[in-house]
């Protein structure tokens, strides 16, 4: 599972649903993507929708339709199709509970690691 914290800007907008500041996300990693009509890209985190209860995924929509406008409806639908964007400049930062995120790939398909080589000599002076 991966995870956002919440800044300060983000706990206004959104402590009420998420009052410890941890939202569930598809990867600690930020996307760019093009927010409603707006020109500009930013940088998002997707807010994994199967992970909020039913009570939080309603109150992000009911935010969304006050602040934004729009159906309902389709807002419901696109977030249950594509999980919910969040603004990377809304949180402080980002986690993962899986070790292997952090691990290397060592295998014979990287072509990135071939300075690692096993059988290597160390020579010490």
């Amino acid at each position: 599972m991966h995870w956002v914290y919440l800044n300060e800007e983000g706990k206004k907008l959104y402590g009420g649903i998420f009052p410890e500041g941890q939202l569930p996300v598809i990867s600690m990693i930020p996307q760019l993507a093009k927010l409603g009509d707006l020109e500009k890209v930013s940088q998002v985190y997707l807010i994994r929708v199967g992970d909020l209860t039913s009570e939080q995924f309603t109150k992000i929509v009911d935010l969304v339709v006050k602040n934004l406008g729009g159906s309902r409806a389709d807002i419901e639908r696109d977030f249950k199709e594509h999980n919910i964007p969040l603004r990377a400049e809304l949180t402080s930062g980002s986690g993962t509970d899986n070790i292997g995120f952090f691990l290397p790939d060592f295998n014979d398909e990287d072509e990135c690691y071939e300075d690692y080589d096993e059988e290597e000599e160390v020579i010490e002076s």
